[in-house]
């Protein structure tokens, strides 16, 4: 079995290198033949990579149902391995058209506007031709004597050459990439050509680097949390219920930014602590990831806890967050999540709670009210109230919590979500309470680990046969284990999975378009307030981002994958 690590190392070097050959090529004089076009050489791409034709070809504009290589070029684009725009069929390739081409056929489209959407960013590229760097960064890498003046025609024989690269690569090709900036790495890696039509039946063996060699895209940010605070960042500041990841990161303008764990409307399911105040409730035999921004301490284990208001009386469980409690309960309204609570019964106690003191006492009402500016509240019922009854303005009040996983208890932020995937550097079979359908399919994944330095957040791409198939919870494994996760933990999926760094959209969400999220998780300079700054940031989507396949491609379709029960239902 094939094992691959992501090592914090690009294909520079090999770049460089094939620079000089490609030089040593050109001082032995131009190869003479003369260029082909791009609809020719756009076919015979088609049929080295062995696709078959579309039943119902998509034509761009220019390239009329009756033109030679018309049923290619439409073909590609039915599957989405092109763009939808005109093509020039008939115009003469050059080295840049050819590599583009050879790239886009065999799925790499996304990819080759990414390393674009990267030139934006000087400290990191800013001269030369993108696609040529990704081209020789590739492996194998495309031949060096063609990466040289993407203006020069594309002859028969360099041509010929693609061709040859082409054909090693539907063998096995892969690409990876690491990128540091401001206490962060940004890591991609992709492999495999498109497979549009083909099913999607997972294997046995560890998906990254399988011989199979099937379409897989991983995206990942790890942060060293001396360098980096990880913040979790509701939607309610932005006044909405749920916001997309571009949303937040406009807003906030963090180093980067990813989805996290399940959710139901507009409230997290399962345990969550955000900067010590709790907002989820804690569910069992599911596992979660625990960490403090200040000491740099990260945990994984179960996550259930009880939760709760600490008296001389006694204990006071909170029975219920963000939603009104029933007789005899007391709920917990969180700082931050939302701008009003729903009104509670008339025989309510209210107490509105800042930094361990409370700070207003009020009566229940039916109708609902505001949370005071950057409080918490407490709304009590029946023997709960009871026992909370003597609290009055200006008392100080302790919130307990009682981890199954003790080393919780020194963390100021949790997330619950679950299976684990690795622990201790071993990998964890047990998939907890989820259904088959989450498990054993293949989806898009948000996973998150340590590797005992950095706290990683990645995202596999899914449900395309063009660009990544995405993974079962097993093959999901294998990824924490390539990325060197000693502990990792399964994050909500889907179309939820997002990643931005330094503001640009990493992956294609699986719904062809942004999910809203309740809320997200940012990688903020260290110290930095969780405060808007209105960045102004736009929305960069590299340039070909394709939608959810057609059914034609072979595509899972766009099912999402997240959980939508009430945790409170039973």
């Amino acid at each position: 079995m094939k094992e691959r690590k992501f090592f914090p190392r690009g294909g520079a070097v090999r770049f460089f290198a094939s620079l000089v050959i490609a030089s040593l090529v050109l001082l032995a004089g131009p190869s003479v033949s003369s260029a082909v076009t791009r609809g020719e050489f756009a076919a015979d791409l088609f049929r080295e990579l062995g696709y078959e034709m579309s039943r119902e070809p998509l034509y761009p504009p220019d390239v009329p149902p009756g033109h030679a290589f018309s049923r290619q070029i439409g073909s590609a684009v039915r599957y989405g391995l092109l763009p939808r725009e005109d093509f020039a069929p008939d115009s003469s390739a050059d080295r840049h058209n050819g590599v583009r081409l050879a790239l886009f056929m065999m799925g790499w489209g996304f990819e080759a506007s990414l390393y674009e959407s990267f030139e934006s960013l000087p400290d990191l590229f800013g001269s030369g031709d993108s696609l040529f760097f990704l081209a020789a960064e590739m492996n194998p890498p495309a031949p060096p004597e063609i990466l040289i003046d993407g203006a020069t025609p594309l002859s028969e024989s360099a041509a010929a050459s693609l061709l040859a690269w082409v054909r090693s690569c539907k063998k096995s090709v892969s690409w990876n990439r690491v990128m540091s900036y401001a206490g962060t790495d940004l890591i991609i890696y992709r492999q495999g050509v498109a497979r549009p039509g083909t099913p999607n039946e997972p294997g046995p063996e560890n998906p990254v680097g399988s011989p199979r060699n099937e379409p897989l895209y991983i995206s990942a940010i790890a942060a060293r949390l001396d360098e980096v605070d990880a913040r979790i960042a509701f939607a309610a500041p932005l006044g909405l219920e749920r916001a997309a990841l571009s949303e937040f990161h406009r807003a906030y303008d963090p180093i980067g930014a990813v989805n996290g764990g399940f959710f139901s409307n507009s409230r997290p399911i399962g345990s969550m602590l955000t900067d010590g105040v709790p907002a989820g409730k804690p569910l069992e035999s599911r596992s979660a990831l625990g960490w403090s921004n200040s000491s740099g301490i990260v945990a994984f284990g179960p996550g259930f806890a009880r939760i709760g208001v600490r008296t001389q009386s006694g204990f006071v469980l909170f029975d219920r967050y963000n939603v009104a409690p029933q007789a005899g309960e007391a709920s917990f309204y969180t700082a931050g999540m939302m701008p009003a609570a729903a009104g509670a019964a008339l025989d309510a106690l209210e107490l509105a709670v800042k930094d361990g003191i409370v700070t207003e006492r009020r009566e229940g009402s039916w109708g609902s009210h505001f949370l005071p500016p950057g409080a918490s509240m407490i709304v009590a019922r029946g023997a709960a109230r009871e026992a909370l009854e003597h609290f009055a303005p200006g008392d100080s009040i302790e919130i307990a919590s009682y981890w199954d996983t003790p080393s919780f208890a020194g963390c100021t932020d949790v997330l619950q979500a679950g299976p684990m995937l690795t622990a201790g550097g071993s990998m964890v079979r047990d998939n907890e309470t989820f259904k088959e359908d989450v498990t054993e399919k293949r989806h898009p994944r948000t996973i998150v680990g340590t590797d005992g330095e950095r706290l990683i957040w990645a995202v596999i791409d899914g449900r395309s046969s063009i660009r990544s198939r995405g993974t079962t919870m097993d093959e999901t494994r294998w990824v924490a284990h390539a990325l060197g996760l000693s502990s990792a933990l399964n994050l909500d999926g889907g179309g939820s999975s997002e990643l931005i760094w330094r503001g640009i959209v990493t992956n294609v969400p699986s719904d062809g378009k942004e999910r809203p999220l309740p809320y997200a998780v940012l990688m903020m300079p260290k110290g930095a307030a969780l405060v808007r700054k209105d960045s102004g940031f736009d929305y960069r989507y590299p340039a070909y981002a394709p939608a959810a396949p057609d059914p034609e491609s072979g595509g899972d379709g766009g099912a999402p994958f997240m959980e939508t029960y009430d945790p409170y239902g039973g």
